[in-house]
């Protein structure tokens, strides 16, 4: 009885070896991870930290008990203990005992325990074995115990080192982004691959590069409140002096696509000098393709009278992004359209607002981000490549049908393009001035280095010229 009480103290021995081991790793972990993040003050990346150690500890309980070479040999050791309550032993039980012992350690004196067998107190021979066969147990189990825990711990504390090298990553992201770290957290960051990380870090690069990505997002779904500033509210009357006079056109202010002779750029007139490029002249001015000078000239008109409503700003609101990814897209010009539609979207996202991407090429598609969800969908557009023709008419169809939903009807809409496209029928012209006028704004940022034609303008509430030379330039 009292050999097998030794054998449960052994057995706890190990186990108190094992709980040092696992303790020796936890502190590990939290050493690894504290010693990289001072002064932290994100719960949720603590919180996760114990949930890794926790998943660790598991899985290696799990595996230790599932892959142990010696745990049928511990069961036949036990056994062997209990029955020796019964004082009287026979030849064949001690036999069978020497053949489990064995399977421990096949480098035993065989010889010399079968010749102790044939002595006639088998009393002390089979408590001799025991007594062998248990310590050559716990030195073969500890052993094989302690390599795992060593080898598991190697592989933990490796995939810590990764996970706050990701977290870094993020860290930097997020300063860049002006976002909190936590948004592209709760995004399920940590199950994206390093690719995928390589690739967000990348376009994040290109953001900081260019800071003029800032100004179209600080720009972007600033709404008047009034439900809630009501009381903050006071009212100004100002005049407005200036009206367009339409049957003149006196000042140059900017290019747009068209066939009009008359205001055609000479620098189109000049292909006529040549046969060949004659054709292309011919061609162009079929599709509509020559650039023309934009003309416009204003008078004062002192019996127009406005009535504005001045507030203050309070929060601001959901955003429509439309996207141009037909083929004249490729290049640098994609590269500050995917810039700033990420910048966009994760700025949105930190201040929980509603954001619906449009992606327009010959065909439309659409998707809505929240908080929670939408990351594999950023990551396959940062990933999408730029074919096809433009169709800008569906995604501002789309847009105006998604303003008119709960969820983004105070919403402002973006449209990144280079605008190589012909002039804007005038039903959609009608649908964007009536959300307008429902205090819904347009943005628009031709992403090379000319403006769109006269037809657009009256859509847009800001327009901005983005090139890679030049840098953002605001035309209105």
């Amino acid at each position: 009885m009292q050999q097998f009480k030794n054998f449960k103290n052994i057995s706890e021995t190990a186990n108190n070896i094992t709980t040092k081991e696992i303790k020796k790793t936890e502190d590990m972990a939290r050493g690894v991870f504290y010693g990289s993040f001072k002064n932290i003050d994100d719960k949720r990346l603590e919180d996760e930290l114990e949930i890794k150690i926790s998943k660790w500890k598991k899985e290696l309980k799990e595996y230790i008990e599932n892959n142990n070479p010696y745990q049928n040999n511990k069961i036949e050791l036990g056994i062997a203990f209990k029955k020796m309550q019964n004082k009287n032993s026979n030849k064949n039980e001690i036999i069978n005992y020497l053949n489990n012992f064995k399977e421990i350690d096949k480098n035993i004196d065989s010889n010399f325990w079968t010749n102790k067998i044939n002595d006639k107190n088998l009393n002390i021979i089979r408590k001799n074995i025991l007594s062998s066969w248990e310590k050559s147990y716990n030195d073969k189990n500890n052993t094989w115990t302690l390599n795992i825990i060593k080898s598991k711990r190697d592989k933990f504390i490796v995939d810590m080192e990764s996970w706050i090298k990701l977290l870094k990553k993020l860290k930097y992201m997020s300063n860049i982004l002006r976002i909190k770290t936590g948004v592209l957290w709760d995004f399920r960051v940590g199950e994206l691959s390093e690719e995928d990380i390589s690739l967000l870090q990348r376009w994040t690069d290109f953001i900081n590069d260019y800071k003029d990505i800032e100004k179209i997002c600080e720009s972007m779904g600033r709404r008047v409140d009034i439900e809630n500033a009501i009381n903050n509210i006071e009212f100004k009357d100002t005049y407005n002096y200036s009206n367009k006079k339409i049957t003149s056109k006196d000042e140059i202010v900017g290019i747009y696509f068209s066939k009009d002779i008359e205001n055609i750029v000479p620098e189109e007139l000049s292909l006529l000098c040549d046969k060949d490029f004659e054709k292309l002249f011919k061609l162009k001015y079929i599709e509509n393709r020559l650039m023309c000078f934009d003309k416009d000239s204003y008078i004062f008109n002192e019996k127009e009278k406005q009535k504005i409503k001045a507030g203050y700003i309070d929060g601001k609101g959901p955003v429509i992004i439309c996207i141009d990814t037909s083929g004249s897209m490729k290049g640098i010009n994609e590269y500050i359209a995917k810039a700033t539609m990420l910048k966009i979207v994760m700025r949105a996202l930190s201040e929980n607002r509603n954001i619906y991407l449009i992606n327009f090429s010959v065909e439309i598609y659409s998707y809505k981000f929240s908080k929670y969800d939408g990351l594999n969908e950023l990551i396959n557009f940062l990933k999408l490549s730029y074919h096809g023709g433009s169709d800008i008419y569906k995604a501002l169809f789309e847009a105006n049908r998604i303003m008119n939903t709960d969820d983004f009807r105070n919403g402002d809409v973006l449209v990144l393009s280079d605008f190589m496209m012909e002039d804007m029928p005038y039903n959609l012209i009608e649908l964007c001035e009536k959300q307008k006028s429902k205090g819904n704004k347009f943005f628009a940022v031709s992403i090379g280095k000319f403006p769109f034609g006269y037809s657009y303008r009256k859509v847009f509430s800001k327009h901005w010229i983005f090139d890679i030379d030049n840098g953002l330039k605001n035309i209105y």
